[in-house]
């Protein structure tokens, strides 16, 4: 048995969030609740005075090195790397190798096992080899297990994407759509404007995402649907998403956690770990991303882990990957750069909303519920270090810098998982 003593118990939708309680697992689920708990011997108690605890944080947008490409990330080090960043779900991405679009890849992914308890979510191609030309075995995907569908890159074809909204209504599951216009993209290192013009690199105009977000909301209110887009960049998109969702249910969009942090001047040294798609862009599109952030405007925020291999960093720029290896430090990048967002925003974006987008219910802290719990602390500050990182791969542009926000560990299933970044600044 374990019990956790005297927590700052966070969830929106409970009346009895931001109380201080004592929580007891037994064989993995809730068996009793109260501000204070009798303790027994032989049972773990977990001190977790002045820590805030909420249900289990999920990531929507994972991407994974193993089977196809070990030396990103292993099966063991992706876990490692979401239980250190607070996740007890993290959501793969379909850009596997082999593409994830057959039934027997859906049930192998979703029949991970790890010692941390962390529940595996697949979002299947929505098309074939995601070429954006004919759709995936949908309703077959989603039968095997399919917690929603990906696009990974746009669908230009208006018409297709519209009948593809349509007919993913029939598994009832989410389209995630990385919407940009590929026709400005194409050849682009970085953000389009006065960086990339002294630097001689071709540019990613805001453009390229505001025209294709503009598209695909006036197609989603046609066709009805669900459809989230993930790792909104821009001021303009921003401002049209949220007002769209107004009178669009089903339309969510999320932010990368590492977009709130920095603008395209990073990239002014051809610094190859800012190198991130869509890319960083001006100051005003990071404050305007930083007053949605507060305002609890976007859906969620999600990592967009993308592990990479020196092999594919440490080269010329123009030859370098797009991508962060960020699982570990999601929630850090959040606080430091938005320090004064509330508890319930913060639980909002990282449980509550992705739960939503994925069609899930909201957690409920009742009796025999699963123990599924994220603890934290948003006013601690570390430091990320190369000896206790848990991933596989350093792309990441905070190793060495002190950041605010630190998880203490996740309580799963399989008991409770300290952050080893934690266990290490204590």
């Amino acid at each position: 048995m374990i019990v956790l003593k005297d927590c700052i118990w966070v969830n929106p939708s409970d009346p009895i969030s931001e109380s201080t309680i004592s929580i007891r697992i037994r064989n993995g689920t809730v068996a009793e609740i109260g501000t204070t708990l009798e303790e027994y011997e032989n049972e773990k108690i977990i001190d977790a005075g002045g820590k805030f605890c909420s249900p289990g944080w999920i990531d929507l947008k994972c991407n994974a090195g193993a089977p196809g490409r070990p030396e990103n990330e292993s099966k063991e080090s992706i876990f490692r790397a979401a239980a250190a960043g607070g996740f007890t779900r993290i959501q793969m991405q379909p850009s596997t190798k082999p593409v994830l679009q057959s039934l027997e890849s859906v049930v192998y992914y979703k029949n991970w096992n790890n010692d941390f308890g962390i529940k595996l979510l697949v979002s299947a191609a929505a098309t074939v080899d995601l070429e954006g030309r004919k759709m995936a075995e949908i309703l077959t995907l989603r039968q095997a297990g399919a917690d929603s569908f990906s696009s990974v890159y746009p669908i230009v074809n208006a018409g297709f994407f519209s009948r593809l909204l349509l007919y993913l209504q029939h598994s009832d599951a989410v389209l995630f759509h990385q919407s940009y216009d590929p026709t400005f993209t194409a050849g682009g290192q970085m953000h389009e404007g006065e960086i990339s013009d002294r630097r001689g690199l071709s540019g990613i105009p805001s453009l390229a995402e505001d025209v294709m977000i503009e598209r695909d909301i006036s197609i989603v209110g046609y066709t009805g649907g669900k459809l989230h887009i993930p790792c909104v960049s821009t001021e303009m998109s921003i401002r049209n998403l949220a007002q769209s969702k107004k009178r669009l249910a089903d339309l969510s969009f999320s932010i990368a956690a590492h977009q709130l942090a920095f603008t395209h001047d990073a990239l002014d040294d051809f610094n190859t770990v800012h190198k991130v798609f869509p890319p960083y862009r001006q100051e005003s599109d990071r404050q305007e991303l930083i007053k949605a952030t507060k305002q609890g405007l976007p859906d969620a925020i999600v990592s967009d882990h993308t592990p990479l291999h020196y092999d594919y960093k440490d080269i010329e720029f123009e030859n370098a990957a797009f991508g962060i290896s960020s699982l570990e430090t999601t929630y850090s990048s959040l606080m430091t750069y938005v320090p004064d967002l509330s508890t319930n925003i913060q639980v909002q974006l990282l449980s509550t909303g992705p739960r939503r987008i994925l069609g899930l219910e909201n957690y409920k802290l009742i009796k025999d519920a699963p123990a599924e719990f994220t603890l934290f602390s948003p006013e601690s500050h570390w430091i990320p270090r190369k000896e206790n990182w848990q991933s596989k791969s350093y792309n990441n542009p905070f190793l060495g810098e002190k950041m605010r926000g630190l998880v203490y560990g996740i309580l799963t299933s399989t008991g409770f998982h300290v952050n080893p970044h934690y266990a290490k600044q204590t």
